[in-house]
């Protein structure tokens, strides 16, 4: 499935460009204001990014096709269940919090709260993560539908979900790290002028993001294509 992500980035090369240089102008943008009000800005558009992904495996086509295929009346559901699962795993991940020693200081306790966040929706996803994906189809979009084509993969899925989302973040977090070695001010502007250092970084978490993203949008479009696959519903849906 790798193989297969590399290949769809490669075919969608000029989406990525812009995806990346997007959510580094969003950055910039909450650092130039102060706020970090582009956050849901930046989900909508890994949202849509999973979107054309999965449908790109669905349709075997380009994401302009796929793009032109669903709509707002399918892209808006796809992003809706997608948040719902997003805020089903935060409420699974919240009690991590009581447990966690008031003197391991606010940095140390985000971290660890942001890595098990990750991790309770990679196991949400590998559980109902094809929720979403029915939208693109719409075959079998019930909660239902999504449980019981998620119980049958969920050990294998789960698997694949968490080394996918959570190994980027780790290279992100890495990067940063060896940026910190040389002194490198983690703004991306300083003193008016570009932090070269930085929005390289930055281009990196976001390719790696956007790699995490597109992995897991193949499995669970897989694990969706074998369990309905073959119903005459979905075979004219792909169609």
């Amino acid at each position: 499935m790798l193989r297969e992500t590399f290949s769809i980035i490669g075919k969608n090369r000029s989406m990525y460009v812009v995806v990346v240089v997007g959510t580094i102008a969003l950055s910039l943008f909450d650092e130039l204001s102060g706020k970090t009000t582009s956050s849901g800005a930046t989900s909508f558009v890994w949202s849509y990014v999973s979107m054309c992904v999965q449908g790109a495996v669905i349709y075997d086509a380009p994401f302009a096709e796929v793009g032109r295929r669903a709509g707002f009346a399918r892209t808006f559901p796809y992003f809706l269940k997608t948040l719902a699962l997003l805020i089903a795993a935060l409420v699974i991940s919240l009690p991590l919090f009581m447990f966690l020693p008031s003197e391991l200081g606010v940095s140390p306790s985000v971290l660890i709260l942001a890595f098990a966040l990750l991790v309770a929706y990679a196991l949400v996803l590998s559980l109902l993560g094809t929720w979403p994906t029915s939208s693109i189809t719409g075959r079998g979009t019930s909660l239902v539908d999504a449980l019981r084509r998620g119980a049958v993969r969920f050990f294998p899925t789960s698997g694949r979900l968490v080394a996918g989302m959570v190994l980027p973040a780790i290279l992100s977090m890495l990067l940063v790290v060896v940026a910190s070695q040389f002194e490198a001010s983690p703004l991306l502007l300083v003193d008016g002028k570009p932090n070269i250092v930085m929005f390289a970084i930055s281009a990196a978490a976001a390719f790696l993001q956007a790699l995490g993203v597109s992995y897991a949008a193949i499995v669970l479009a897989c694990d969706y294509i074998s369990s309905e696959q073959g119903a005459p519903e979905f075979d004219a849906a792909a169609a």
